[in-house]
């Protein structure tokens, strides 16, 4: 992952195992958005995206899922 946000993107997609940023840092606080993809068959992926879910609640931000359907549209859980 480059370091930095040479182009002020207010969205942060974290991909392929991408780490995200201290929930509580600066770096994080300076996006609108972080989205965490994962593959939700992958059991480590799982408990990375589980993990990440806790510290970012844990840092008072508000946290989503989002779940593929079977009919290939995205829900929200919970």
């Amino acid at each position: 992952m480059e370091q930095g946000n040479p182009n002020r993107a207010d969205v942060l997609f974290l991909v392929g195992g991408a780490p995200a940023p201290a929930w509580n840092s600066a770096e994080a606080k300076a996006f609108t958005r972080i989205v965490l993809m994962f593959d939700g068959r992958d059991p480590g992926a799982v408990d990375v995206a589980r993990a990440a879910w806790k510290d970012a609640k844990a840092a008072g931000h508000e946290v989503t899922y989002w779940k593929e359907s079977p009919t290939g549209k995205w829900e929200k859980q919970g």
